[in-house]
């Protein structure tokens, strides 16, 4: 675990390089495939820089009004760079929110937007992947494997790095369809195939996944509907591309 890189005087924070990399390069690949017919890149980088800003702002307001007496006294603590004052899902909420609302005014196809930006998505996988690692968010549960790594006091599976291998993985079985699908909405719907299908075999090994009632484990639960619920629209979308 490196969540700290330590360069001479500055100290760096491993994980928000991470993701800052991976966002270059994968806005970088998005703009090299764009399908035909789709968006411009200039709408590209405005749609992903507009969902990126207005998620992050959310984020971190939501998260200081939820702790308002800490950010009294600290008020410059809403510049923080750290990614743990901030609401993900007030984040995600407005920043799909701002992309609907730009998406609708530039008259931008769903599917043919979805395609140009999974390239995006593949590349910031992998990276936020190598991100968690460095952060040691997420872990795994115990083993006696040679590759298992000392955390929490115990010799565990290194999930996040099965995460980026994986995530590695399907970004370059994907590589050459990017731009190329047969159909408006084939190769997103094809990545959150592949994705959730491995998340769903690595969740067994997660250590601190949230359980339902019964044992079944939370993200197991919903990544069994989103595969159903991408089947189905897969096969609309095959009978049906228009």
């Amino acid at each position: 675990m490196l969540p700290i890189l330590q360069i001479g005087p500055l100290a760096l924070r491993t994980p928000l390089l991470l993701a800052l990399l991976g966002l270059y390069l994968g806005i970088t690949l998005a703009e090299r495939r764009l399908p035909k017919d789709s968006l411009s890149e200039s709408q590209l980088n405005t749609l992903v820089f507009l969902g990126l800003g207005s998620g992050l702002i959310a984020a971190r307001l939501v998260f200081a009004l939820e702790h308002l007496p800490i950010f009294i006294d600290a008020p410059l603590s809403l510049f923080s760079l750290d990614g743990g004052l901030l609401n993900p899902w007030a984040g995600l909420v407005a920043g799909l929110f701002a992309v609907l609302i730009y998406g609708q005014r530039q008259a931008l196809s769903l599917w043919a937007t979805l395609d140009a930006l999974t390239p995006l998505f593949a590349m910031l996988g992998f990276f936020l992947s190598l991100a968690s690692f460095a952060s040691g968010e997420i872990y795994g549960v115990p083993t006696e494997l040679p590759w298992g790594l000392e955390l929490w006091g115990a010799k565990r599976h290194p999930l996040s790095l099965y995460y980026a291998l994986l995530a590695l993985f399907i970004l370059i079985v994907l590589w050459s369809k990017f731009g190329k699908g047969s159909f408006p909405g084939q190769v997103f719907l094809h990545y959150v195939l592949s994705v959730a299908g491995a998340l769903l075999f690595l969740e067994t090994w997660r250590a601190n996944s949230p359980i339902l009632p019964g044992g079944i484990r939370t993200v197991q639960a919903v990544l069994w509907v989103v595969m159903a619920l991408s089947f189905w629209l897969l096969d609309r979308r095959t009978s049906s591309p228009c």
